[in-house]
């Protein structure tokens, strides 16, 4: 077996996206003026496409899968992000009233409401985010 060329190292970095922006430039003005490297490329390309599709899923896949559809799994699961929530909510809103209606200090009702605040700002802030990336994440159809 031969070692590959230095035009076929760079294909198989193009391929795999590891050429940083110059490099890549430099190796695309090269394969607009070579059919030949063109080629060699959607070779490597097909060939990448077929070893994935040819994977055997890991058995970690097949479990993952079976519980997806496993009824108690999906209803323990529901159940309990519930009861999170509510708890959550309602101890939230237990505290809420405690600093309102307590006989505490101004300072410590201050300090506890805004360590309240913060935790729920934060928590706002991070869905938010989620949501609104969630339509650019390139890993939400991937399969191993």
């Amino acid at each position: 077996m031969q070692e590959p060329t230095r035009e076929q190292l760079q294909a198989m970095a193009y391929v795999d996206g590891e050429l940083g922006p110059a490099d890549r430039a430099t190796f695309e003005s090269l394969l607009a003026t070579r059919p030949d490297l063109q080629l060699e490329v959607t070779q490597m390309r097909k060939l990448g496409l077929l070893a994935r599709a040819m994977a055997a899923p890991e058995p970690i896949d097949h479990e993952w899968k079976r519980l997806e559809l496993d009824p108690l799994q999906r209803a323990s699961t529901s159940l309990g992000f519930a009861a999170l929530g509510f708890g959550t909510a309602g101890l939230a809103g237990w505290v809420g009233f405690e600093l309102w209606t307590s006989e505490m200090q101004l300072l410590p009702k201050l300090l506890l409401g805004l360590v309240c605040a913060g935790a729920l700002l934060l928590f706002l802030v991070t869905l938010r985010g989620r949501l609104r990336t969630l339509p650019y994440d390139p890993y939400t159809e991937i399969e191993r």
